[in-house]
């Protein structure tokens, strides 16, 4: 009978030693499959990072080239003003600034904003759509 414990008490040592096989390989699996959705994980959020990078970028691009052709603008409008008062205390004693413009140095007046206009890349040139 003693040969039967001792066969018993291997059976139980060799079925612990199974389970506890078992249970490495199952918790090593799941380490396993965590690992990888956290390194998936990772990547999704540092590419979003990237993305998110990138148009911040670009909007800092946008808002840079906006800012200076609103600083364009203004300078035009400025030096415009500027010729304006120029005109007028040049004309005020003159007796041509009480006569019409001629039409054709009128109508090349127009020519010549017009062309300003469409040299620039300006979306209005005065005109409506159609």
């Amino acid at each position: 009978m003693r040969i039967h414990y001792k066969i018993i008490i291997f059976a139980f040592a060799l079925s612990v030693l199974g389970g506890i096989v078992w249970s490495a390989s199952h918790y090593h699996d799941k380490y396993q499959a965590e690992r990888l959705r956290a390194d998936a994980a990772e990547q999704n959020a540092n590419a979003a990072e990237a993305i998110t990078a990138n148009v911040i970028q670009f909007v800092n691009i946008i808002n840079a080239i906006s800012e200076a052709n609103q600083d364009a603008k203004n300078q035009i409008t400025l030096e415009s003003q500027g010729a304006q008062a120029d005109i007028k205390v040049a004309i005020a004693n003159d007796d041509c600034a009480h006569r019409p413009v001629p039409p054709a140095a009128a109508d090349r007046l127009r020519q010549f904003a017009d062309s300003l206009r469409t040299g620039s890349g300006s979306a209005s040139t005065g005109k409506p759509d159609s």
